[in-house]
């Protein structure tokens, strides 16, 4: 005897998916039963939609979205560019979440987890000069972890260029951000990321602008480990701006000084920098 329908219940049972999960499917046209029972509203499918349902499944244990998933499972080839291109950004976000876990481990299974938390080294604590910059910037709100890295990969694709590549453009310094402080609401707030450059510069990118910081005498600090720790950083230079009776006359700056994509988070290296009265 051939199998035409599957009732929901037997097809929830086959595929692993709970009937929430497969009501939420139908109502976002990922997987809609061929038929419903219209004195009952009873749902059933069909023995083909097994294998979709089971791709569903998978994908959503990966952590895809539903539109993510609705791309994948569609009637597209499965390794067209968009495709890969959702699966290397979801890998880059288990990547990221996989050293999030290990940090998570590390301090609780710590003897001195409060302490393992918050623990860095501050080095070089220093008042200095710093000369005017040119740079190129762009300026972003929101989010500070998500937007941070957003904004530095269009101002290093902006230098990356062909007439700035091609010309007498050059890279002087590290990439930085400069926390504005304005606008500050539960979901981040204002910033601007910078990068120095010298020479002939041509912009494409309309949210990109050319333009010098300012210098004078600041008070510099080298943090040593990873970016997460660095909240707790800023308020030990505010502890130190406060004992020693510095007043500050301006926005904080950090420098990253070496690239995350190539080096260990405990050795990353930012200059915090925060701006003196004379």
């Amino acid at each position: 005897m051939t199998v035409d329908k599957i009732p929901i219940g037997k097809f929830s049972e086959i595929t692993r998916l709970s009937k929430k999960a497969l009501y939420c499917y139908e109502k976002k046209g990922l997987l809609v039963p061929v038929q419903k029972d219209i004195c009952t509203g009873y749902r059933y499918y069909t023995p083909l939609q097994i294998e979709k349902g089971i791709w569903i499944k998978a994908l959503s244990a990966l952590g895809f979205s539903l539109d993510e998933i609705e791309v994948i499972t569609g009637p597209g080839d499965k390794n067209c560019i968009e495709v890969r291109e959702m699966m290397s950004r979801r890998l880059n976000c288990i990547r990221d979440e996989i050293e999030r876990l290990k940090m998570a481990e590390k301090v609780l299974s710590s003897e001195d987890p409060f302490g393992e938390l918050f623990k860095m080294e501050l080095l070089n604590w220093k008042v200095k000069e710093i000369p005017p910059l040119r740079v190129i910037a762009i300026r972003g709100h929101g989010p500070y972890n998500e937007i941070v890295g957003e904004l530095i990969g269009r101002l290093c694709a902006e230098a990356a260029t062909v007439p700035n590549t091609g010309g007498q453009m050059k890279v002087t310094g590290p990439v930085m951000t400069i926390y504005e402080g304005d606008e500050c609401d539960d979901f981040g707030g204002s910033l601007e990321v910078a990068l120095p450059v010298s020479g002939p510069v041509t912009l494409s990118d309309p949210d990109i602008l050319l333009r010098t910081l300012p210098g004078g005498k600041a008070l510099t600090v080298i943090h040593k480990g990873s970016y997460s720790k660095l909240g707790m950083a800023h308020k030990k230079v505010f502890d130190y701006i406060n004992e020693n009776g510095l007043n500050t006359c301006g926005t904080g700056r950090e420098l990253y000084l070496n690239d995350p994509s190539n080096t260990p988070e405990e050795d990353l290296l930012t200059e915090i920098q925060y701006p003196l009265e004379d």
